[in-house]
């Protein structure tokens, strides 16, 4: 009886190695379970292929004294990232409002995204839009 129920555990055990794990965040209007294309997901993770696929609308880096506005007429809130170069090759992750008191911050809408500078001395800011939504 013991041998059998090792053989079982050895089977399973089996099985479970040679199952591809995936994970998957299809875009809307897509089915994850039956699409196999990965141009329709955001995130696309398949140990078979050793991929990561992020969906990414815009990115750049641009000098910002004030205020500067990146459009990226998504027509939505989209998930971005932020960073300003604090000293010669340094960046640092911007948070969504001036919690920190540094005078560096950004702000999203659906068709803009707002670099905020009020240190009073122009600084590179770096960003990243993707398509993934907010709100």
């Amino acid at each position: 009886m013991m041998e059998l129920q090792i053989e079982l555990l050895l089977e399973i055990f089996r099985i479970c190695i040679n199952m591809a794990q995936t994970m998957r965040v299809s875009l809307a209007g897509f089915n994850t379970l039956t699409n196999t294309d990965p141009n329709n997901f955001s995130l696309f993770v398949d140990q078979s292929v050793d991929y990561i696929l992020i969906k990414q609308k815009a990115s750049g880096s641009v000098s910002v004294s004030g205020t500067t506005n990146v459009a990226h007429g998504l027509g939505y809130v989209s998930f971005c990232l932020a960073f300003v170069e604090t000293s010669s090759g340094v960046f640092r992750k911007l948070f969504s409002s001036p919690i920190d008191g540094s005078g560096y911050w950004f702000e999203i809408n659906s068709t803009n995204l707002a670099l905020r500078n009020t240190s009073g001395n122009a600084k590179t800011f770096k960003y990243y839009i993707f398509y993934d939504v907010i709100v």
